[in-house]
Formats: structure tokens, sequence, C-alpha cells
């Protein structure tokens, strides 16, 4: 696959040098970004907009060695609201990443992050109106096995995500929130076979089990397990076309008779298209389960889809204009929620060192519940970055 998008191909004059550190380059940056945002609840019943001020400070160290590869990233984000101090939030993550280049046919990778992080206002999981918003802790963890046989490849891959969710304040009251810590662990074996230069078929055969970390008397029990086996192809076509897109079939069961098992059509879709080497378009759609937010609900699946153009105005000026769409039906009940947004977005590279970057969105969500109603929305938010990167 050639690295040669609008987005991602090199610019010399304008990319971030890094600061040597032995075998190491290290890529500080420091960005402050001034928004409004004109519905900061997410909410139709309550409306109310304000400004804020977020600093993001962050660092990749990278290694520079001829074989195997070693990374740390840590980032961190303040929002500071004018009028709302309710509303501030401090989120931010630390993780590594590495390679061992086994011998030229075999790679071993793992990577792992430990993150705190907090549930957008106006999602699915945004469940409480009147307190701090909805906090967390996640730790996440990936581990795979590449091995080439000539044509032929395989994969084996293990994934493991820990939530762990922050006790908050309502009207004085304590509410706990330990009743949706949850654990998911994923493994997945891919065999890939080459068909010409730049394309290729796969199968992937993939079991996950979500486990609750506490059962709530009177409530049921929400774990569950799922296979799937999906059939795609993997593009690496130069610039034109890269990515990958596969379709197929998933069962999963629940612990608790009380709920059904659910399966069906199951997909997966990334792919960059680039018609000239000023333009990439991304398209993106995928389906997945999802942990529930409430009691009494096993969780839902979710539907994601997207399109994000990246365009090369000048060579310092990046347009990124995007828009995205959600469904989320939950298991065992006839309510569903739709997320949707738009979003023109630009880049100025003023120099090696500072960035400037500007962006108008529109977000809406729908509620089929009546019940929750007044969590309609539709928001607007513009927002103005400088970064200095180091």
């Amino acid at each position: 696959m050639e690295n040669d998008t609008a987005a991602s191909r090199l610019r010399p004059e304008y990319d971030q040098p890094g600061i040597p550190a032995a075998t190491f380059l290290l890529f500080p940056t420091l960005s402050a970004e001034a928004a409004y945002n004109d519905n900061i609840y997410a909410r139709s019943d309550i409306k109310t907009g304000d400004a804020t001020l977020v600093l993001r400070p962050a660092i990749n160290v990278r290694s520079q060695w001829s074989r195997n590869q070693f990374d740390v990233i840590a980032r961190g984000e303040f929002d500071r609201y004018a009028k709302h101090a309710g509303e501030n939030v401090e989120t931010g993550a630390i993780g590594v990443d590495g390679r061992i280049d086994i011998d030229g046919q075999m790679t071993l990778s793992a990577d792992a992050m430990l993150a705190g992080n907090i549930e957008p206002r106006g999602s699915t999981g945004d469940t409480l109106f009147g307190a701090k918003p909805v906090a967390y802790g996640q730790i996440t963890a990936n581990l795979k096995l590449d091995q080439a046989f000539d044509r032929t490849r395989l994969t084996l891959s293990g994934h493991l995500d820990r939530y762990r969710y922050v006790a908050r304040e309502l009207d004085g009251v304590p509410i706990d929130m330990s009743y949706r810590d949850f654990n998911y662990l994923e493994g997945k074996a891919r065999v890939a076979q080459a068909l010409s230069p730049g394309v290729a078929a796969y199968v992937d055969l993939e079991l996950d089990n979500n486990t609750y970390s506490h059962l709530t008397p009177g409530t049921g029990q929400r774990d569950s397990t799922q296979y799937a086996a999906l059939f795609g192809f993997a593009f690496g076509i130069n610039r034109l076309l890269q990515g990958e897109a596969a379709v197929g079939y998933f069962h999963r069961d629940f612990r608790d008779n009380a709920y059904r098992a659910v399966s069906g059509l199951d997909y997966n879709v990334a792919l960059a298209w680039s018609p000239t080497r000023l333009t990439t378009v991304n398209l993106t759609a995928d389906k997945a389960f999802q942990r529930a937010p409430m009691l009494g609900v096993a969780g839902f699946e979710q539907q994601d889809f997207g399109v994000a153009v990246v365009h090369e105005l000048l060579r310092n000026i990046l347009l990124r204009p995007g828009a995205t769409y959600s469904l989320s039906e939950y298991v065992g009940s006839p309510f569903h929620d739709r997320f949707a947004s738009a979003q023109l977005g630009a880049t100025w590279l003023l120099s090696q060192h500072w960035q400037v970057d500007a962006n108008v969105t529109h977000r809406l969500g729908r509620f089929s519940d009546q019940a929750l109603a007044a969590r309609n929305f539709n928001q607007n938010r513009v927002s103005l970055a400088l970064t200095y990167r180091f």
C-alpha cells in the first residue's frame, strides 16, 4: 500500500521534525482550542450554549531502529466552560505499542493503553442529567502474530477492553455506576490469499466474550458470547484504492434465557479512495455489539457509517468535510437511537511547528422511546485551535 494520500503524504517543509533522544524521536505538541457550543447538554428541553477553552498536551515517542519498533504515547485534554463549571472535564491516556520482527516472514506486535474517558453529552451512554458527565476508566490491550507463507498470510490476534465507571452525585445523592463495569475479550484468526498485486481475499473467524463485573439482583444476567465469520477483500492498489471490505454472519447467545439469541448479517468496511493525488475519500461501515448503559437491557447492536474527505487545497491547506450516521438497536426491546453529524474542517500548516485547525460541526440525536423525548437534540459547534509542535 502506497502511503501517498492527501492526508498521509510527507510534507518535509511542514512536517513536525521531532526532538532526537538517543535512538528515539520525541514529538511533543500543545494545542489550545476556543469553541462555542449552542447546546452543551445535547437536549431539547433545556437548551443552553456556552464557550469553552480546551487544552490538549500530547507526546509521542518513536523508536528509530532498523528492526523492531517501540513507541510511547501520552495525551491529555482539559475542558473549561465559561459559565457552566459543572461541565468541566479532564480526560487523558497513556499507552505503548511495539513490534518484534522475528524474521522476514513473521512479526509479533502488541499495544496497551490506559485511559480516562467521558460519555459525550447526547450519546447513548449519557444517562445522567444534572450531574457531571459520566466518566469511566478504560484499559485496552492487543496482541497480534502475523505469519506470511509465500502468497498466503495468517494473522492471529487478541483484544481486551476493561471499563470501570466512576461514581457520580445527583442532587446530593451518590450514584453508584459500577453496574456498568464491563469486560470485553475477543479472539480473531484471519487467512488472506493474494489474488493479484494489490488485491487479496481473506476469511475472518471471530469469537468474543462480554461480561459485566457486577450482577444486580432482579435485573437479569447480561453476559453474552458471539461468534462470527466474514469473507472479504483487502486492497492496496497504489494510491487509488486502499483498505478492506467484508461481509458475513454473526450469532450471539446470552447467559440469561430471558434474552433471546440474536444473529444475522455482519459487515466491516474501511476504504480510502483517492481519485486524484489531491483528494482522498474515506468510507467506513461497521456493525458491532455494544455494552448496555442501563439495567435490564442486555446491550445494543450499533451500525456506524461514515464518509470523510481530505482535499489538499494548497500544499499546506487541507479541507476536511465529512458526515456520519449511527443506528443503535436495543436487544429485546423495540426502541432504537439514531445519531448523525456533518462537519466541515480545515487545517492550515503554517510551518514545521505551528498549525491552525478550524471546524464547524452539526450533530443530532433522536430517541424512539417517548419517555426520552427530552433527549432529542440538535447541536452546533464551532472551534478554532492553534497547535505548537515542538
